[in-house]
């Protein structure tokens, strides 16, 4: 994989790691693709209103099987990556989320394919993400509040300042494979 170029084409592949503000020693560009092995795998259907009871499932596996601290972290970033691939994606293929372990790591992957404006409008909010989570989340919580325009995007916000998880994209041709992490 190459590293994000902006001018990418949807037809080609790009990677863009975000670190999290509270995850500890993640940094940007530190972006350890999370590979181990796959606690929880889901299958959606894109357009589906599967993210209520997806979360929950994924929010009560982990926190029966996880330290008190991940848990939660998990189910935020969980709720986000999904809610965005289901309001986002395409709705002619599945989206995938999987609760991922290594021996460090722990993670929540989702995976969906989108159009090439969507990758790119996602791409440029990690670019803010990375540059200053604090600052993108405080702007991202004051549009959500005052309905400015455009939509506010808090989720990853939230996923990289609040939950503290760092975030991975990998984009080839549509498909998008977002990743939000931590240490175990």
């Amino acid at each position: 994989m190459s590293s994000f170029d902006r001018s990418a084409s949807p037809s080609s592949s790009s990677r863009l790691a975000v670190a999290g503000s509270s995850g500890g020693s993640l940094r940007p560009g530190d972006g350890a693709v999370l590979s181990g092995r796959t606690l929880v795998r889901v299958i959606c259907t894109g357009g589906s209103g599967a993210l209520e009871y997806t979360h929950a499932f994924v929010s009560a596996y982990a926190a029966d099987h996880l330290r008190g601290a991940v848990a939660p972290r998990l189910s935020v970033g969980a709720y986000e990556l999904l809610s965005n691939a289901l309001n986002f994606g395409s709705i002619s293929s599945d989206i995938v989320i999987e609760l991922i372990e290594s021996e460090t790591m722990i993670g929540v992957r989702v995976s969906n394919e989108a159009i090439a404006a969507r990758v790119s409008m996602l791409t440029e909010h990690l670019l803010k993400l990375k540059t200053n989570a604090e600052q993108t989340f405080l702007e991202e919580l004051r549009r959500s509040v005052t309905g400015g325009i455009p939509r506010p995007m808090l989720g990853l916000a939230r996923v990289a300042h609040e939950a503290g998880l760092a975030l991975d994209l990998q984009v080839v041709e549509r498909r998008i494979t977002m990743t939000a992490q931590c240490r175990r």
